[in-house]
């Protein structure tokens, strides 16, 4: 949390035995807290929170949350309350969040109640990686790799067995797919002929029902989209398809290291809007770099142009590894009031257009320690976005990268089972990887 206030530089946090509080003497500049020896967190954090808003002069809209999850903290205590006004109360007087940020996470919350049912006894939801960007992005630090043909092969033939091999195992427990979601990297930079043979491997492999499950191909680049694929995946029952502009500033689009023009976005979404997907997603970022809030306007109200029914908010992180972090590495810290009126005026403009917010989460290092929400018209949420934040289902990753998540549900606990995210390694692991879908999902 301290992070939220002060740079990493310019400050220490140091554990303190209780012992030996009446013989410290604190220099200037130093403050004790929990003199008390509170072991309940949240009254330490209220503690901190509230020294580091004297001392700075800044306060934070999250209050004393800090995780990628606030709104699995709040439904939390939705359940717990049943009332919403008995919520608010809660995350206002514990937590400290502003009346802005429980307004949007009640909207959220009462949009999953109206719309979306709870995951039915041995459903999962099935994430596969493909870990290839035409590009990198200045931003990114995802462990993608620029594609190339030779390491494409071999990841696909590496990945069709992980397919089958995991295939086997659903079939012999019963699994049921609810969701499907196909991300990266950028899918559609697999060749057609490629595209064809997971598709296939999945539809086999896996008895998925088209007719009744979410199948999302996370399209991303513009530059990928082709008639072709479109209507193969189309054909293959994938229903929901992902467009990510980030911005529709050609200058932008260049600076971050994008091969692809504003134009080809609009290109892009005129073909996908011919061949019938239900769900056309599109993410948009706040914050990018020398982006002032009159070009985010104008990305969001393009967007809405274009026709995506769904539209994912992000506010920029300057993640480790990335280029952007290695150049500016306090860029988080910069602009945090313009892009602060970016997401209220995303919402506002949103909510106007019929859309709701329906997920959000937070990440590391976001430009005002701020969030990433997505919107969506009635009925067009994506399953696997709420699935994946709410971890109350099992997740099988599959891919270089991907996560794995098993839950238990008598327990209420979930267990993790990632896959090595790089993909050479991948390819050289591939018999050991295959190996320990057995021991976490077998019998």
């Amino acid at each position: 949390m301290i992070r939220v206030f002060i740079k990493d530089e310019n400050f220490e946090a140091i554990s303190i035995d209780a012992d030996i509080f009446k013989y410290l003497y604190l220099r200037g500049n130093s403050f004790l807290i929990n003199t008390s020896g509170s072991s309940e967190m949240d009254v330490v954090q209220r503690e901190l929170y509230n020294l580091l808003t004297e001392i700075t002069g800044k306060s934070a809209e999250w209050g004393i949350m800090t995780g990628v999850r606030p709104l699995k903290i709040a439904f939390n205590v939705y359940k717990e309350t049943s009332s919403f006004n008995l919520m608010r109360n809660i995350l206002k007087e514990k937590y400290l969040l502003s009346d802005k940020k429980i307004s949007l996470l009640t909207q959220i919350i009462k949009y999953q109640i109206k719309y979306i049912n709870k995951s039915k006894k041995n459903t999962v939801s099935v994430y596969i990686g493909i870990p290839f960007c035409p590009t990198l992005c200045e931003y990114c630090s995802f462990a993608s790799s620029v594609a190339e043909d030779n390491y494409l092969e071999q990841y696909i033939k590496n990945l069709l067995n992980e397919i089958s091999y995991m295939g086997q195992l659903m079939r012999e427990n019963r699994a049921s797919i609810e969701s499907l979601y196909i991300g990266g990297g950028t899918p559609t930079v697999l060749s057609l002929n490629q595209i064809k043979r997971l598709l296939e491997a999945v539809k086999n492999s896996m008895e998925i029902d088209i007719d009744k499950i979410e199948f999302t191909v996370e399209a991303g680049r513009p530059d990928t989209i082709t008639s072709e694929k479109l209507q193969y995946m189309r054909d293959y029952g994938v229903s929901r398809i992902s467009i990510n502009p980030q911005t529709m500033k050609d200058d932008t689009l260049k600076k971050i290291g994008r091969k692809h023009t504003s134009d080809e976005i609009k290109k892009a979404y005129n073909l996908v809007l011919q061949y019938g997907y239900k769900v056309i997603n599109a993410d948009i970022i706040a914050g990018l770099p020398d982006e002032s809030f009159e070009d985010f306007v104008n990305t969001l109200n393009e967007v809405l142009t274009l026709g995506a029914n769904n539209i994912t908010v992000h506010t920029l992180s300057v993640k480790k590894g990335s280029k952007l972090k290695e150049n500016n590495p306090d860029f988080f810290r910069r602009n945090s009031e313009i892009v602060n009126k970016m997401l209220d005026y995303s919402r506002n403009r949103l909510v106007s257009e019929g859309f709701y917010p329906y997920y959000i989460y937070r990440q590391k290092h976001q430009i005002g320690f701020l969030e990433n929400v997505g919107y969506c018209k009635p009925g067009t949420h994506s399953l696997y976005n709420v699935r994946i934040m709410e971890e109350m289902q099992t997740i099988i990753g599959l891919g270089a990268g991907a996560v794995g998540k098993i839950y238990y549900p008598d327990e209420d606990r979930i267990e993790r089972v990632p896959n090595v995210s790089n993909h050479i390694v991948y390819n050289k692991r591939i018999d050991e990887i295959i190996q320990r879908k057995n021991k976490y999902y077998g019998g």
